[in-house]
Parts: structure tokens; C-alpha cells; sequence
């Protein structure tokens, strides 16, 4: 299976082509990854963000990989939509996402395992403040026929403060037995344990969060070359705090 978001997977070195946007986000994009090749897919918002929607196409020995680093200030639905169409297709989606003020924000990543043998890792984390609100929604679908596909849906989101909330509701529609399909989804506040555990050690509370909260949204930079966007994402972490 694919790699956890901490690490790179061994899809890293197969990319052939590589699209990014930051902020100008287009909707209605589909993008098409055809037999034996490789899509990477970065995107990055700092700004306003209004609703998207996003497909893709993967062939047969294909593999997508989609990184999306989200710290818009705007309430806004995302769609993704990935179709495995061919035998031995691979997809892989990563978000993170900040959701600050009376923002509400809904992502939707979805795959469909259209061909067997195909994979997919749908991996979601976000974590909300003030009066936000972060919905994770996506759904894995599995048709029959699709034998011995793997799929994977994760979503968790951090609830920072008292008014701010959020939903994870990972969806699995399997209609075949000879298949590996799996999901794990949570929704609540900064571990109690983590932060005694670092107060214990001299470190203050506000620290602590800020600690904690790092190692949820930090990690989706390592995915972005581009030292500029790198430096961006560490800003709006840190004002988001």
C-alpha cells in the first residue's frame, strides 16, 4: 500500500508530469493520465477560494498523485473526482487544511476503483478555529468486477477551539469480496496527553498547540519543490495560530 503522509512513496520517482497552481485554482478541470504514464498534481491556496471541481482520468499502469495545501480564508465546496479506468491504475490524495473565522469548508475527494487491480489512498487532515467549521466527505467506490483493488480513506480534523467544529465522514460502496477497502475518520481537540506531555517538560500551553498543531498541517510542504510556496505554507501556518 501507499505510503503515510510522513513519507514518500515509492510513486515519488514515476511522475512524468507535474501541474501546479497556487491560488488560481481553475474549476472544471479534467485531466486525463494515460496508459503508462504519471500525473502530479500540486495545489496551494493563501487567498479567496470559491467553489471547485476536479476530475481524473487514470489508465491502465497509470499512476496520479494530488497534494493539496488549503489556507484560503473563504467558505467554499471541493470536489475531487479520480476514475481508476484501467487495470493497475494508482491514486493518491493528500490535503491539509486550516479553517479559520466563520469559514465552512467541504471537501469531497472520491475515487472510483473502475478497472481491478487498481489502488487508492484518499488521506485528509485539517484542523478548524474560531467559529469555522471543516467538512471531509469523500467516498470510495468499488463496482463489481474491480477484483483485488486496495483503497483507503483517512480523515481527521482537529477541533482548536470551543466554537469551531468539524465532520469526517469517509464512504466506502464495495460491491465485490475480493478486495481490500478500508477507512478511518476523526473528529476532536488537541490530545489532553500530548499537551501534559510537553507541559511536563517545561514547554508552555500555547507552545504546545502550536507544536501539535505543526505536526498536522507541516508535513504537506514536503511535497512542494518550490522553496517560495515552502515558505508560504510556514507563514500561513503560523498566522493561522
Amino acid at each position: 500500500m501507499l505510503a503515510p503522509l510522513n513519507q514518500k512513496s515509492s510513486m515519488e520517482n514515476k511522475f512524468s508530469k507535474t501541474i501546479t497552481y497556487v491560488d488560481d485554482i481553475p474549476d472544471g478541470l479534467v485531466l486525463d493520465v494515460k496508459d503508462d504514464t504519471s500525473l502530479l498534481l500540486l495545489l496551494a491556496s493563501f487567498g479567496s477560494l470559491s467553489d471547485k471541481k476536479i476530475t481524473v482520468n487514470v489508465g491502465r499502469n497509470s499512476s496520479f498523485r494530488g497534494v493539496f495545501a488549503d489556507f484560503s480564508s473563504s467558505s467554499f465546496n471541493f470536489s475531487l473526482n479520480v476514475n481508476l479506468n484501467g487495470e493497475g491504475g494508482e491514486c493518491e490524495w493528500r490535503l491539509a487544511s486550516l479553517s479559520r473565522g466563520d469559514n465552512k469548508k467541504v471537501f469531497e475527494p472520491s475515487v472510483t476503483h473502475v478497472a481491478p487491480r487498481t489502488q487508492a489512498l484518499m488521506s485528509n487532515y485539517g484542523i478548524t478555529r474560531d467559529s469555522s467549521y471543516l467538512t471531509f466527505a469523500g467516498v470510495s467506490a468499488i463496482p463489481h468486477g474491480s477484483v483485488k483493488t486496495v483503497t483507503r480513506q483517512e480523515a481527521k480534523i482537529i477541533v482548536f477551539d470551543p466554537l469551531s467544529g468539524g465532520r469526517a465522514s469517509p464512504i466506502l460502496r464495495i460491491a465485490d469480496n475480493n478486495v481490500d477497502a478500508s477507512h478511518a475518520a476523526s473528529v476532536g481537540r488537541l490530545s489532553e496527553e500530548h499537551l501534559f506531555y510537553l507541559e511536563s517538560r517545561g514547554v508552555s500551553l500555547e507552545e504546545a498547540k502550536r507544536l501539535i498543531t505543526l505536526g498536522y498541517l507541516k508535513p504537506i510542504e514536503t511535497y512542494f519543490d518550490d522553496d517560495s510556496i515552502k515558505a508560504r505554507i510556514d507563514k500561513a501556518i503560523e498566522g493561522g495560530l
